[in-house]
């Protein structure tokens, strides 16, 4: 009888022995593939802030199609910009509303902007625009608010354009400081009591803004 319990015991430590040897096992696979994941979109942001578009392309790719946001952004640059491929706005748009689709405030202007600028599709450019701004990115809240001050083929809201150019203004912006005062010019007393105190209200939706490239690329959007 004692026999079999000391076996009994032994076997009971084999299993957990193999259990743990199994987690961690695991554990160091998976903090492996994280570590390389991490690496191959380093090197391909690298590749790119050293205008290598190749390299870039050859390490981002494989990541956009696995999900990863910022590879994704990454590429619908490249392909907005036409950096190191022929300037493709279908795939542009494709790879900024994958990132769009999982919330990132960046994709959201890109994709808003591309849609808006050439008058692509407005509601589709107003509908994204309006969830980066809310994101707290400046330069979707200053270009919905010129998209509202602009009016004509565009929705004309003097409420709307003064809140969104006044929050963008806050930044310490010039032009949506000089938009918001046009802004102003227009409007009553009371519509601008109204504006004021829907951008008191305001609070943005998420802590995760938008990267400091934006500025630089926007100006390229227009075809």
């Amino acid at each position: 009888m004692p026999a079999r319990i000391c076996h009994g015991s032994r076997t009971e430590n084999d299993m957990r022995f193999d259990l743990c040897r199994s987690f961690l096992f695991l554990f160091s696979l998976v903090v492996s593939c994280v570590y390389l994941y991490g690496a191959d979109l380093q090197n391909g942001r690298n590749a790119y802030e050293r205008k290598d578009y190749a390299s870039a392309m050859k390490e981002l790719a494989p990541l956009a199609q696995e999900g990863n946001v910022n590879a994704q952004i990454l590429l619908g640059k490249m392909y907005m910009l036409g950096q190191g491929v022929p300037r493709n706005t279908d795939l542009a748009l494709k790879w900024f509303e994958a990132a769009s689709d999982q919330g990132n405030a960046e994709a959201e202007f890109f994709l808003g902007a591309m849609y808006l600028l050439p008058a692509k599709d407005i509601p589709q450019g107003l509908k994204w625009l309006r969830l980066s701004a809310e994101q707290g990115t400046k330069e979707a809240q200053l270009l919905l608010g010129m998209t509202y001050l602009k009016g004509s083929d565009l929705p004309h809201d003097l409420v709307q354009a003064d809140m969104w150019l006044r929050l963008a203004a806050a930044t310490g912006d010039k032009l949506a400081t000089s938009q918001c005062e046009r802004a102003e010019r227009q409007m009553t007393a009371d519509q601008i009591e109204k504006a004021r105190a829907l951008a008191a209200e305001w609070k943005p939706e998420s802590l995760g803004g938008p990267s400091n490239e934006i500025h630089n690329a926007t100006r390229s959007i227009r075809p």
